[in-house]
């Protein structure tokens, strides 16, 4: 886990943004990456379960998310967030981030 944790801090240091919280054990990890005040992407990691959940969260609200657990994943979508569109693309953690941020700026609230 420890390698993981290193891996989502140099990423949140390429782009800028602050770890707010982590919480670890030796099996899950959970960080909150602060892009601004308001808004963050939190990522839930679960290593036996092969789990991995990222959701970029305006105030209090999911409004993104790519949910992975095996092989099983799935997205939920900026346009309709409680909703869950099955896909095949494994997304990663950096590439999570890049998408938020780039949509982020394209709506101008960065």
């Amino acid at each position: 886990m420890i390698d993981f944790i290193n891996e989502v801090e140099t990423i949140a240091n390429k782009y800028g943004l602050k770890i707010s919280g982590l919480d670890a054990t030796d099996v899950t990890m959970m960080v909150r990456i602060e892009i601004v005040p308001s808004i963050f992407i939190q990522v839930y990691r679960n290593r036996k379960k092969n789990k991995l959940n990222m959701a970029m969260v305006l105030g209090n609200n999911r409004i993104y998310g790519v949910d992975s657990e095996g092989n099983i994943l799935h997205e939920h979508p900026i346009q309709n967030p409680q909703s869950h569109l099955p896909t095949d693309y494994k997304m990663g953690v950096e590439k999570f981030v890049l998408y938020c941020l780039n949509f982020l700026q394209e709506k101008d609230l960065l």
